[in-house]
């Protein structure tokens, strides 16, 4: 079978699209012997910001030298995006030899989607010469599939309410479960500077240290350079003269962090480095409209907390212009998201929404997410449309400075083939 096969498969292969647990992938990874794929592992949960503390991770060991292996989800484009070897998409031919691997090995045990991903993913790093792997969760912590791997260094980005009905309905319960992907020992890097309690006691009953942004490692920035400061286990160390990163400055500062309580041989040249190679698609992502060339800003923010960011980036566009700028948003979103939160949050910054649906499922009916947002701000100019690609066209014509996509992986995956970051100008 090609890849595209091997998805529709494996998307079929259990009841039920999602459900949590480690008894079942952790069985079938026995079978394959996959234990311990690489030396050293970084595991990251959180809210937010997981994306983009793995790329910058990513970025300051390979420009060190190291060869790393990434896992992360969901993928915008293809699928390849989310099994990474040294910063390179594994091929179709790797991934498919995986995926039947893991066929042979589940010996009849449904496995869902994700976990079938996550153990192909392992088998191809387990077949490669790796310094260190970094692994996202996908949704929790404690029962996600990729907590059968020990983690030698826990990254928590953030705890903030979302996906509720599988996490419990507040920070604490939340925490509790992103917290699961500590270890006895093994230091904790929370990339936060509020860590619910559930988190501290979780971390204090393993004996695993935590560094907390603000407490025991931060940042400081100026117009063009920003310093960092944390510790490594012979005390404090500084940082100073680092041009302005690419990634949101929390995930370089704890990914800065990480790789200080590792033994991993990291060179200030990769560091250095790292604040102009790293990036991620869809992740307060700067480019243009390929046809007029107007700026666009993509990203895949899907809560309130995300929204905030976003909403400091949209901020920072308009600093320094002799006119405040008018600012169109595309928005499209999963049904189970807080849109009244979301938009209130960039209501300062938005002068006009172009909505639609995203082509998925669970997507948000237009006219729902119509009614929501005039509802929760009604004096917001919006206006409906049939797509995502339709939406983002209505903005792009509509004389604005920034067009803003975001809403969710699907809103942003469907218009950034339209972009300069989808594709070459002109084509």
């Amino acid at each position: 079978m090609n890849l595209s096969a091997w998805l529709a498969h494996i998307a079929t292969v259990h009841p039920r699209a999602m459900e949590l647990g480690l008894e079942r992938v952790r069985s079938v990874a026995e079978n394959m012997g996959l234990a311990r794929p690489t030396p050293f592992v970084f595991t990251i949960a959180g809210t937010n910001g997981k994306g983009s503390t793995l790329a910058a991770l990513e970025a300051i060991l390979l420009g060190s030298g190291l060869r790393t292996g990434s896992y992360m989800s969901p993928h915008l484009a293809r699928y390849n995006e989310r099994i990474r070897l040294c910063g390179t998409e594994c091929e179709d031919e790797a991934i498919c030899a995986a995926l039947a691997e893991v066929e042979q090995a589940r010996e009849g045990i449904s496995l869902s989607y994700f976990e079938f991903s996550t153990l192909a993913a392992l088998h191809v790093f387990a077949g490669e010469r790796l310094d260190a792997l970094l692994l996202e969760v996908g949704l929790g912590g404690r029962l996600d599939a990729v907590n059968i791997i020990d983690a030698d260094v826990a990254l928590i980005t953030n705890i903030e309410l979302d996906h509720q009905e599988w996490l419990g309905g507040s920070r604490e319960l939340i925490g509790a479960e992103k917290a699961g992907i500590l270890r006895s020992g093994a230091p904790l890097v929370y990339c936060d500077t509020d860590p619910p309690a559930s988190v501290v006691k979780r971390a204090e009953d393993l004996g695993a240290p935590m560094f907390r942004r603000e407490r025991d490692f931060g940042a400081s920035i100026d117009t063009r350079e920003w310093s960092w400061w944390g510790r490594n286990e012979d005390g404090e160390v500084h940082i100073d003269g680092l041009e302005k990163p690419g990634l949101p400055l929390p995930a370089m500062a704890a990914a800065l962090q990480a790789v200080h309580l590792s033994p991993l041989p990291v060179s200030e040249s990769g560091i250095r480095g790292a604040q102009l190679e790293a990036g991620l698609p869809g992740r307060l992502e700067s480019c243009r409209d390929r046809a007029g060339g107007l700026p666009v800003l993509l990203d895949v923010s899907h809560n309130p907390a995300a929204a905030r960011l976003l909403s400091d980036k949209i901020a920072e566009f308009r600093t320094g212009r002799a006119s405040r700028g008018k600012v169109a948003a595309v928005l499209a979103a999963l049904a189970d998201k807080d849109i009244e939160g979301m938009t209130a949050v960039l209501s300062d910054q938005i002068d006009v929404w172009y909505i639609a649906e995203v082509e998925d499922s669970r997507g948000m009916a237009a006219a729902e997410l119509r009614s929501r947002l005039t509802r929760s701000l009604p004096e917001a100019a919006v206006s409906a449309a049939d797509s995502v690609a339709s939406a983002y066209r209505r903005a792009i014509d509509s004389g604005s400075d920034l067009v803003v996509v975001t809403g969710s992986f699907h809103t942003v995956a469907a218009a950034r083939p339209l972009t300069t970051a989808g594709g070459s100008p002109g084509h």
